[in-house]
C-alpha cells in the first residue's frame, strides 16, 4: 500500500530550482507497471515538496527543508483506509505463541 523511497520518479516531484527533472524513469516504470502503491513517499528533491497523483497512486514529496536545508516545508498526515486481510495472509498470533 505504502512504497518509501529516497528520491523521486521522473517527472512527479522531482523538478529542481536548476529547472531540470531528477527522478528515476525505472523507478517511475516498477511504480506505475509493477508495484502500484497507493501512495509513494520520498523527498530529495527538496524545492518539489508537495502531493502530485496519477490516479492511481498518490506521490507525496515529503521533503521538509527548503533548498538552503531549514525546515519550512509542510508536512503531510496521510489517513490510510482500513484493511481487510484474507485469513490466508494474517492471522492474530494465538496468546500460546512463542514469541519471536
Amino acid at each position: 500500500d505504502i512504497l518509501l523511497t529516497h528520491g523521486p520518479p521522473a517527472g512527479v516531484g522531482d523538478f529542481t530550482k536548476n529547472g531540470e527533472y531528477a527522478g528515476c524513469v525505472d523507478l517511475l516504470e516498477e511504480v506505475q507497471c509493477r508495484v502500484k502503491p497507493l501512495y509513494h513517499c520520498f523527498g530529495h528533491i527538496h524545492e518539489a515538496n508537495g502531493v502530485y497523483s496519477d490516479g492511481t497512486t498518490t506521490f507525496i514529496n515529503a521533503a521538509i527543508c527548503n533548498s538552503a536545508y531549514k525546515a519550512r516545508q509542510p508536512a503531510y498526515v496521510v489517513d490510510l483506509p482500513k484493511r481487510m486481510f484474507p485469513p490466508n495472509v494474517y492471522t492474530e498470533p494465538s496468546s500460546n505463541s512463542p514469541m519471536l
